[in-house]
């Protein structure tokens, strides 16, 4: 991996600037790929879609912002906390103040860091009933606006399974005929059915 200079950032509140990572070249080598199209990569890290200011404290869309680079190196990448996402989910649905692209990516962010205390046997600060009901209903409203023909129907029905409706998970596995997979979704295919049928909702690493 090859950093770049860092990015400044200016936050569309108070216009204060953010220092941020940037990369001139990186790879895949020894990522982790994980079931909600989490993937960790050491060697091809990226800065949050969503940022926090550190000055106002509100959140706004980084691809959207004006900018200019700094003279030295930044390893910062702004990546939010859980709460924090929600924070910026119910500042950006009251109303709906961005595109829907960007509304789709926060929510996927959102999943994905309710799902990291299961990565990470991490459950401080979170309300099992409370938070996964919560998350369900994310989950659920995801669903509804993506757009399904740009994407996979196996992320479909896997987060049908994450959010708990098996019979959802089971009625889109069955419109899919594994042995129109390649052996890398195939085994996906069977990842999530066979999790499905023993009611288990946690994210599973992808081999």
């Amino acid at each position: 991996m090859i950093p770049g200079h860092a990015k400044l950032v200016e936050c569309p509140y108070c216009g204060s600037k953010k220092e941020l990572m940037t990369i001139v070249s990186g790879n895949t080598f020894d990522a982790v790929y994980w079931s909600d199209n989490k993937m960790e990569a050491p060697m091809l890290p990226r800065v949050s879609p969503v940022q926090k200011c550190p000055e106002c404290g509100k959140y706004y869309i980084e691809r959207l912002q004006n900018y200019t680079y700094g003279d030295d190196y930044s390893g910062e990448e702004g990546w939010l906390t859980y709460d924090e996402w929600k924070e910026a989910y119910r500042q950006f649905s009251k109303p709906r103040t961005i595109l829907p692209n960007d509304y789709a990516t926060l929510m996927l962010c959102l999943i994905q860091a309710y799902n990291d205390r299961f990565r990470n046997n991490f459950i401080v600060g979170i309300d099992p009933q409370k938070d996964e009901a919560f998350v369900d209903g994310i989950i659920l409203k995801y669903i509804k606006i993506f757009d399904w023909e740009q994407g996979s129907p196996l992320f479909k029905a896997e987060l049908y399974r994450e959010a708990g409706e098996m019979e959802k998970c089971s009625e889109v596995l069955q419109a899919i005929n594994p042995s129109d997979l390649d052996d890398f979704n195939r085994t996906i295919f069977f990842e999530i059915k066979e999790r499905m049928e023993r009611g288990d909702r946690k994210v599973f690493r992808i081999n």
